[in-house]
């Protein structure tokens, strides 16, 4: 590459001036870096490393396709599979505040080679780049521009369709979701993780209130988990996902057994193993468990061990819930006043399903009025959740006391009235209405 041509990374910039510095020291310098914790020198010498590849892949690649396409499918696989390597590297050592935005990045890699293995490649981390980086909802046009062009079938790569999932499930497309469930049920030869995407299609059905189909699917992993450990102890992924399914399940068969399974799974699970992060959701996921089971003494202690590594808007909402149910709640509105609710994103649900809740328990009249105005600015919109926040929004209305001083004004009238669901909200006693007419 010469110097004054545009660096193959993406960034833009001159080459001389972005990945040159860095060129040539490979990954023993990436490495030494890494052990070192100089993670900001670790990504330039990782990004220096693609840009150095890319080179190749500029100069030969297409050729090869071309001139010799058996010999060319090999080097484009060899390709594919190094991009993912390089993109890998990158990706777990991008320094916090960084603003190199490896979507775009990616969507001028992804012209290099005209082949859609390389392309597929490209998309998939530029969707995982967005969904990663997704805070506040700022990439939130690029995931579905992307979520809505990417082929879904057989042919698919599995980590794509993963990711596509996890996207798609708070949008409640349950024609795209059922149908990734069963590609992803086929092309697994793991039995553990057909397990995992058999559950993940009962979510789907019960989402929609089929609860007999939901259940029956949900009975059939139960019933091959019961049968006994399809993991070593030692899969720490494969213990969380059993222990989120145990707990899941309590929702189709309310028993306090399956709660207490998940929390005998995650106590075998060997914490010293996760960073501050991991031990954060893996408290928080136990607080939760704890939570469900009305322990909300033992799940206060877990979500405080979990905001104690690392601060999250869920076990915060929660913590919150459990200092109510204890009685242990002195000022709802400082703490409402406390919280950036547009910050929230998808946890904005569960801020005002559970801090609502709270403010009607507690006949709090200035946190009600200030909820409303939260549900007035609600931005994120989830089909799942939507008859939940109505129904919500209605018990509060029932509570700043709107609906009731429209009744007193009605009076008068109230002996005419049928207060009852009717086609236009209410009915008319007409008997009682002629006879007093003709007194």
């Amino acid at each position: 590459m010469f110097d004054d041509e545009k660096c193959l990374c993406g960034s833009g910039r001159m080459y001389s001036i972005c990945c040159k510095p860095f060129s040539g020291l490979g990954i023993e310098g990436y490495k030494k870096e890494i052990g070192s914790k100089n993670y900001i020198k670790a990504y330039y010498i990782a990004v220096a490393m693609l840009s150095d590849y890319l080179e190749n892949v500029k100069k030969h690649t297409n050729r090869a396709l071309k001139e010799n396409p058996v010999f060319g499918q090999y080097l484009l696989q060899m390709d594919v599979n190094t991009l993912s390597e390089l993109s890998d590297r990158i990706f777990q050592c991008i320094p916090d505040g960084n603003n190199d935005n490896w979507g775009e990045r990616f969507e001028s890699i992804k012209d290099l080679v005209d082949a859609e293995d390389w392309k597929n490649e490209c998309v998939y981390y530029q969707l995982l780049y967005y969904t990663l980086n997704n805070d506040k909802g700022r990439f939130s046009e690029q995931i579905e521009a992307i979520a809505r062009n990417i082929k879904v079938d057989m042919h698919t790569d599995q980590r794509t369709l993963e990711l596509l999932q996890s996207v798609l499930l708070p949008t409640g497309e349950l024609t795209k979701l059922l149908a990734l469930d069963d590609i992803l049920i086929e092309k697994t030869d793991d039995s553990f993780m057909k397990l995992k995407y058999k559950f993940d299609k009962a979510i789907q059905f019960s989402l929609v209130s089929d609860n007999n189909g939901a259940k029956d699917i949900a009975d059939e992993v139960i019933e091959e988990l019961e049968k006994g450990i399809l993991y070593t102890e030692d899969e720490l992924y494969s213990q969380d996902v059993s222990a989120q399914i145990y707990e899941m399940y309590f929702d189709f068969d309310p028993d306090s057994k399956w709660l207490e399974k998940s929390l005998q799974i995650r106590e075998q699970m060997k914490t010293e193993r996760f960073n501050k992060s991991g031990k954060a959701k893996y408290y928080s996921d136990v607080a939760y468990t704890y939570w469900k089971m009305g322990n909300y003494e033992a799940a206060e202690q877990s979500f405080r061990t979990s905001l104690g590594y690392e601060e999250r808007p869920f076990a915060q909402i929660y913590l919150m819930d459990c200092l109510v149910e204890q009685n242990k709640v002195k000022n709802l509105k400082e703490y409402l006043n406390s919280v950036e609710f547009k910050d929230l994103g998808v946890d904005s649900i569960d801020f005002l399903i559970i801090l609502g809740n709270a403010a009607i328990r507690l006949n709090d009249t200035s946190s009600i009025e200030l909820l409303k105005e939260y549900l007035k600015d609600m931005r994120v919109y989830v089909p799942y959740f939507k008859f939940c926040l109505k129904e919500l929004e209605l018990e509060l209305e029932k509570k700043s006391g709107k609906i009731m001083r429209l009744l007193n004004k009605l009076s008068p009238l109230k002996d005419y009235l049928i207060l009852q669901p009717q086609i236009n909200g209410m009915g008319i006693n007409l008997g009682k209405l002629l006879d007093d007419m003709k007194k």
